[in-house]
Parts: C-alpha cells; sequence; structure tokens
C-alpha cells in the first residue's frame, strides 16, 4: 500500500471515528432535552392511581384522555392560549418595527457616541428582569397600564429590544455595503432601501429574533404575574401556575395543560424552521 493511500485511509478512520462521536454526543442531548418532555406527555395520560405509584412506569398501563377534558372544561385553557398568541404577535411586530430601523441604523451610520450607545444597550440586556420588577411595577401604575395586555406588551418590547438590535446588527452587518449603494443610485430613499432591497436578504435574521421573542413572550412568568390580575387576561405560564392547589394538586392536570401548551409552539417552530435553521447558521458562518 503506498504512502498517499495509506494516508487516505487513516483519514478516512479518524473522521468515521469523529463522526461517529459526534452523533453519539447529538444523540444524548436529544435525549437529555427530549426525556422531560416525553415525561410530561406519558403524565398526562395516567390514572390517578399511577402518577405517584412504585416502580414507576413510564407507559402508562391503562391510558385515560381525561385529564386534558378537565382542563378544557373545568378551565379557561384556551382563553389563556389565546391572550399568549395575541401578546406573543404582537410583542414580536413591535419589536420587529423598533429594532430593524435601530439595528440597520447602528449598522449602517457611522456617529458620534455610536460605541457608547451600543455598550449601553449590551449593559442594559445584562440586568435581570427581576431586579427592576419593582420599578416597572410603579411606573406602570402610574401610566394605569397595570391589568391590561397593552402594559405587558410595551413591557416584553422594552426587555427584549437590547438582544434583537444586537442579533440584528450582525445579519445587517453580513449584507454588503454595496447593495445600499447601488440601491441609493437607482434611486430609491433609505426607507425604500431597507425595505426592499435589504429585508429580503434579512429574512433569516427576522426569523430567528421572532422566534426567540415569541418563545420569550410564551414562556415568562415573573412580568406577566406582576402586571396581571384578572384571570381572563391570564397567559399560560400564569394559567399553569394556578393550577396548583393549596393542599393538593393534580399532576395529571398540570402536565396535560402543559402539553396543550407546547402546541402553538411546535407549530410555530415548525413553519419557520426552514428560515430559523438558515439564520442560525449563516450567522454562526459568517460571524
Amino acid at each position: 500500500m503506498s504512502s498517499q493511500q495509506y494516508s487516505l485511509k487513516s483519514t478516512f478512520e479518524s473522521l468515521s471515528g469523529y463522526t461517529a462521536a459526534t452523533y453519539a454526543v447529538y444523540g444524548l442531548a436529544m435525549v437529555f432535552f427530549l426525556f422531560p418532555v416525553l415525561w410530561v406527555i406519558s403524565m398526562s395520560l395516567r390514572q390517578p392511581g399511577e402518577v405517584l405509584s412504585y416502580p414507576v412506569q413510564f407507559f402508562p398501563r391503562d391510558m385515560t384522555f381525561q385529564p386534558y377534558v378537565d382542563v378544557l372544561e373545568d378551565s379557561d385553557m384556551l382563553l389563556w392560549v389565546v391572550n399568549s398568541i395575541k401578546i406573543a404577535v404582537l410583542e414580536v411586530i413591535g419589536i420587529l418595527l423598533v429594532t430593524v430601523p435601530g439595528a440597520y441604523a447602528f449598522s449602517r451610520f457611522d456617529f458620534r457616541g455610536k460605541k457608547p450607545v451600543l455598550f449601553g444597550v449590551l449593559l442594559f440586556q445584562m440586568i435581570s428582569p427581576v431586579v427592576i420588577v419593582i420599578p416597572l411595577y410603579n411606573m406602570m401604575a402610574k401610566l394605569d397600564l397595570l391589568d391590561t395586555h397593552s402594559g405587558l406588551i410595551l413591557l416584553y418590547i422594552g426587555l427584549q429590544v437590547p438582544f434583537s438590535i444586537w442579533l440584528l446588527k450582525s445579519y445587517f452587518d453580513t449584507i454588503p455595503a454595496g447593495l445600499d449603494e447601488a440601491a441609493r443610485v437607482d434611486g430609491c430613499s433609505r426607507l425604500q432601501t431597507l425595505i426592499y432591497v435589504l429585508l429580503p436578504s434579512l429574512a433569516p435574521g427576522i426569523a430567528v429574533v421572532a422566534i426567540f421573542n415569541f418563545v420569550f413572550s410564551w414562556a415568562e412568568f415573573v412580568m406577566a404575574f406582576t402586571v396581571l390580575g384578572e384571570s381572563d387576561l391570564y397567559t399560560v405560564s400564569i394559567g399553569l401556575f394556578s393550577f396548583q392547589g393549596q393542599y393538593s394538586t393534580d399532576w395529571r392536570v398540570i402536565a396535560a395543560a402543559s402539553v396543550i401548551a407546547m402546541v402553538p409552539i411546535l407549530i410555530m417552530f415548525v413553519g419557520l424552521q426552514r428560515y430559523f435553521v438558515k439564520g442560525l447558521v449563516e450567522g454562526a458562518v459568517k460571524g
């Protein structure tokens, strides 16, 4: 066997071992993340006596859909899902309306104080919302925005603007500035350049920002619990918390409600999966 053939063979064997190890790590990660979801689904299908039975059965012996019936008939779960969808969609729209022009300005323009402002935006993102929840509550009370979805949407937009601006700016930086110049030569204004020339190339980044913000709004609890006090205004996260009783808790019902709460997130991710994966890959490679 020649040295070149031996080198190719050893390279192939090393790559095969590396590929096998990579897939093994991926498999362990999938098990780690999927096991809690499958466990919740399993618990939602159990009979009352099987929840805390020993030994634990992953697959219920006698499946029942009664917990789902109880959730849909005896609670406002569907209303809470609708509330969460409304808040999340409006929050994503508001975030994009604010951050797309802002990220475009930070990416394309040079102005005095640009770096300090960007640093301040990043610094604000590092502050936990729990730290500022009391000042935010007092401000919302003075503005008469408590117990309103509009107040919660404005809070979410304010909290997520720094992260979204930094993320979109990185995508704008990957688009050649020559496109702007060509559009200006053709007579486009700044706004027309942004809408008709840059936004189509920015679609993967917009999808990433939309999904991240939708998931944040869907799962956020602290701000929603602070602002909303009426049951008919609850989001899914507060609704799930309300299923816990003071003296007893039906974990099957909570599991069933959790499964129902997962459905809109899964639908959105499946619908935008192509753009989401493309956006993450492009951001990682070009960054």
